[in-house]
């Protein structure tokens, strides 16, 4: 009888997407192989709740009232050589339990989809002679100094200009894999607009915005669907704001006062349904929500960027049409002016994301995982 392979997939809360993308490829490894055992873990049990939920406070706090410091942190963690070695003592500090649950979990292969795990890993391997396999999957059309590591067995990363970028950083070309961002199989699928619609209680033929903040919903939707509402086009806007129930309040607040027809969401499991109804995203350009409406052929409307890898996401959405940028409510109304009226634009933008979005790469990076690294 064959043994059964065993997978162990590490990444970090912040930002929801990292998580997403493990367990896209969690749920392709399983349905290739139902017999596998694959385990997600968050670096965040590595202490205690107390800590991980303060990090994640400073982090969206930045975020949200200093987006330029995260910047200046990004840009200098790219070139700056003391930011190894403050990576390195988080490594020191975190290591040994990284390694207890490696020697207990004992996996055929390690997985990381966020920079921090990559790097605990890297330096397990280094310091500790751990001999499992690490593999890296990349979540942004960017790659940062801290994702690069020569004790990585393999990458996986959105495009192929990634693998020059790869290359450059003195990662041997074979390997690097260029599959795409992982996205659950169901933003593949084709779904019924008027079926959607129906469900919703929207109709079928207008024009319908979705707006998402992220997981965390970091995202001014209150001002946005105050100035979609004051648009002469009837619109219907579907919200979703994720964790922020802080926003979740302020929007039901104002929904007695609006013309448009909106439906309000929290955290919800259907995005790929709303993507389908949709006409346009307005939205953070998270690396895997932008690889999630691309799969969907749903073209974006990316507001204010922070500088660093949202950035470089939104760089390559623009320059393969599929998106546009706004840095201001202004800049939204001009831009929704714009798109509402010139239906060919919009359906060309849609027919782009179609055409550049990677269903297969949850897929893909399962397959190679398993005939590659664990054979």
């Amino acid at each position: 009888m064959p043994k059964k392979r065993k997978i162990l997939f590490f990444s970090a809360p912040i930002g929801a997407g990292h998580t997403r993308a493990a367990q896209a490829v969690r749920t392709a490894m399983l349905r290739q192989d139902p017999d596998a055992e694959v385990k997600i873990t968050n670096i965040f049990d590595f202490f205690s709740p107390m800590v991980g939920q303060l990090i994640l406070k400073i982090y969206l706090t930045i975020l949200s009232l200093f987006p330029p410091a995260y910047g200046l942190m990004y840009r200098w963690g790219n070139k700056d050589v003391s930011a190894s070695l403050i990576s390195q003592i988080i490594n020191w500090f975190l290591a040994s339990r990284m390694h207890r649950l490696i020697l207990d979990y004992r996996p055929d292969a390690i997985v990381c989809t966020h920079a921090t795990p990559a790097g605990l890993a890297a330096y397990l391997a280094k310091y500790h002679g751990m001999k499992v396999p690490i593999t890296a999957v990349i979540t942004d059309y960017a790659v940062h100094r801290l994702w690069v590591y020569p004790e990585m067995e393999r990458y996986f990363v959105a495009n192929s200009s990634l693998c020059t970028v790869l290359e450059g950083f003195g990662i041997e070309r074979s390997r690097v894999d260029s599959v795409g961002i992982p996205v659950e199989q169901a933003f593949g699928a084709t779904y019924s607009r008027e079926l959607v619609c129906r469900q919703l209680g929207l109709a079928a033929d207008k024009k319908t915005l979705l707006v998402m903040g992220g997981g965390a919903g970091v995202l001014p939707m209150d001002e946005i669907i105050l100035l979609c509402d004051e648009l002469e086009e009837p619109l219907q806007i579907m919200v979703v704001t994720g964790n922020n129930r802080v926003m979740y309040n302020k929007i039901e607040t104002l929904m007695p006062s609006l013309k448009c027809t909106l439906r309000l969401f929290g955290y919800v499991n259907n995005i790929h349904e709303l993507m389908g109804a949709a006409d346009l995203l307005i939205s953070k350009p998270g690396g895997l929500t932008a690889s999630e409406a691309l799969c969907a052929g749903l073209p974006i409307l990316v507001y204010k960027p922070i500088p660093g890898q949202e950035e470089a996401n939104t760089a390559y959405l623009i320059k393969h049409g599929v998106a546009v940028r706004a840095d201001s409510l202004d800049e939204i109304r001009t831009h929704l002016l714009n798109l509402l009226s010139d239906t060919d634009t919009l359906d060309y933008m849609g027919r782009q994301a179609m055409a550049l979005g990677r269903p297969q790469a949850a897929d893909t990076i399962a397959a190679t995982i398993f005939s590659q690294v664990c054979s």
